[in-house]
């Protein structure tokens, strides 16, 4: 499998809550098979899902893991999901194509059908350009919204290229106190700088951050944390089949100031790194399935 140092760590957070539960964990992007071994090590009550348009990872199926061949960009395939494999999930990885059209269709369709307590999120948000904040985030605020709306959404989180929302009736994780508290958006950026390796506090009972307009206003404002170079080590491993590969970014600026920022109904609590990260992704295993196709 191959993981970001920031998706790992968002799983330890947000679904450390099921470890000791059964619950159902959907992944998207099933490939070469390694992450079904750490969900049924850390989440052994969990029975797995994973949607995948490559027919070869049928052969991961077993009695804890339910293999759909289905294309996550496509809307009947989830109709078809939900009608005959589950209609309702506790957990939502969505680690499949990477496309903004993809990952957009992916929370439209999922976010509905998701467990009170639950945990979706998306990886790999990779936004060199724009293209990801007008064609995900935007539009994704819109369903996020909506959700909200109707008591649904307890928070949602900005990690490094990810993207989560809390379902109501959870375990919130724990945060730190923050140090200081300011009342808008442009404060807030004002004094990230300033309390590095601690948190700051957007609180203003006035502003409600879970409206479209406010998600939108919200995820502009961090988008640089979905931005970085991204080099190969040791240099056009990406597409070998050697297991010595990472993925290491030449941070932004927010990539360096910003561990993670948590959105509740009217208050942004946004943690700081005490140093700027190395933020990378490993390759672990010894096989791997190349991509073929549906």
């Amino acid at each position: 499998m191959w993981k970001w140092d920031p998706a790992l760590e968002a799983y330890q957070r947000h679904m450390v809550a099921h470890a000791t539960q059964q619950c159902k964990v959907l992944e998207i992007g099933v490939q070469s098979g390694g992450s079904i071994l750490m969900y049924h090590a850390v989440l052994p009550q969990c029975h797995y899902y994973g949607m995948d348009v490559n027919k070869n990872c049928v052969n991961f199926q077993d009695a804890t893991s339910t293999i759909y061949i289905g294309d996550q960009a496509s809307v009947p395939a989830w109709a078809t999901f939900f009608a005959s494999v589950s209609p309702q999930l506790d957990i939502v990885i969505d680690d499949g194509g990477h496309q903004a059209h993809q990952m957009l269709t992916t929370i439209q369709q999922v976010l509905p059908h998701m467990n009170s307590g639950g945990f979706f999120l998306t990886e790999d948000i990779h936004g060199q350009n724009d293209d990801y904040l007008s064609k995900f985030f935007h539009p994704a605020a819109d369903q996020i919204a909506w959700q909200a709306s109707t008591g649904r959404v307890a928070s949602v989180h900005l990690y490094p290229f990810i993207l989560g929302v809390q379902i109501t009736g959870g375990t919130d994780i724990v945060l730190p106190v923050p140090a200081v508290t300011v009342q808008t958006l442009e404060e807030l950026i004002g004094v990230i700088p300033q309390h590095l390796g601690a948190a700051v506090e957007l609180l203003n009972v006035n502003w409600q951050c879970h409206t479209a307009d406010s998600l939108k206003q919200i995820f502009s404002t961090f988008y640089e944390m979905n931005g970085g170079h991204v080099r190969e080590e040791p240099a056009e491993c990406h597409n070998t089949m050697l297991s010595d590969c990472a993925m290491i970014v030449e941070n932004t600026n927010q990539q360096n100031l910003i561990k993670a920022v948590h959105i509740y109904p009217n208050r942004i609590l946004v943690e700081t790194n005490a140093a700027a990260p190395v933020i990378a992704a490993h390759r672990k295993g010894t096989e791997w399935i190349p991509y073929n196709g549906p």
